[in-house]
């Protein structure tokens, strides 16, 4: 059996889902073979406005990891988020097609944890901004890429939400600063 790397009652973040909570692992026949999974409850934000309950996810332990499960961002990865929202660099070419370029991103995500959604969310910005008219797509990866990383910003920082938009807005103008 796979070494269990988180235990029942962590708190960890899982890709774009956010924060969760590993309610258990439990073992499953798949097939002719047994299977660890974590069973994942959504952690609601105290900002959602929806009572709504969101559905478990069970995801493989032997595979958790590589599909982007790890423990909540740090104060020092907060800071380097911080830092990359603030740099100059976009990170991923503004020319890449979205269907080449969207697997590069989430990818990003998943192997860089709250820095790759820093990275993401900071190619998304100038994306949006160079596209005369933002693709749908574009524009529902960044509200939902923004939406976790603000959390993890705020629950890492300790800094209020408002506070925190304010000090990334400053910083991402500067990645559009020598364009102009």
């Amino acid at each position: 059996m796979d070494q269990l790397e988180f235990s029942p009652g962590t708190t960890v973040c899982y890709g774009l889902h956010g924060k969760c909570q590993v309610s258990s692992i439990e073992t499953k026949q798949i097939g002719d073979e047994l299977q660890s999974f974590y069973l994942l409850k959504v952690v609601k934000s105290p900002l959602a406005r929806s009572n709504k309950q969101e559905p478990a996810i069970w995801l493989p332990v032997k595979s958790a990891k590589d599909r982007g499960l790890r423990l909540p961002m740090t104060r020092e990865q907060a800071d380097e988020a911080l830092k990359i929202l603030s740099s100059r660099e976009y990170y991923f070419p503004l020319q890449e097609a979205w269907n080449t370029l969207h697997p590069r991103l989430e990818a990003c995500m998943r192997q860089e944890g709250g820095v790759g959604l820093a990275k993401v969310f900071s190619f998304l910005h100038v994306l949006k901004k160079k596209q005369v008219v933002a693709q749908p797509e574009v524009n529902r990866l960044t509200e939902t890429v923004e939406k976790a990383l603000m959390r993890e910003l705020c629950e890492a920082t300790g800094d209020a939400l408002r506070v925190l938009e304010a000090r990334i807005a400053k910083g991402l103008k500067q990645k559009l600063i020598l364009d102009q």
